[in-house]
């Protein structure tokens, strides 16, 4: 049985969380930020010995040493030239 912490954004603009959360990690940092209408953009940092001072991190350096893409009735690919990546981004919508 897992003991994962899960955080739950729900979006209820009655209640509404923080406009970001940030996980911290040796190598690196995931964020999911919300903007102004409600899409969301989740964030993978990989430290590569430059301080992002917006998040005042400390960390290892980071190397990407495996990655993939899985999509819908498809294969699963590789994020191309993987030690130079530094940051991935997408940005997701609900209907």
């Amino acid at each position: 049985m897992s003991n994962a912490k899960v955080i739950l954004i729900k979006g209820d603009k009655r209640n509404p969380e923080p406009d970001e959360h940030i996980i911290k990690f040796p190598g690196g940092s995931i964020s999911v930020i919300r903007t102004t209408n409600n899409e969301y953009w989740a964030h993978v940092d990989v430290h590569k010995g430059r301080v992002n001072e917006d998040l005042l991190r400390e960390s290892k350096i980071g190397h990407v040493v495996d990655s993939r893409i899985d999509r819908i009735d498809s294969d699963i690919s590789e994020i191309e030239c993987q030690d130079d990546v530094q940051h991935i981004a997408i940005r997701i919508k609900t209907e």
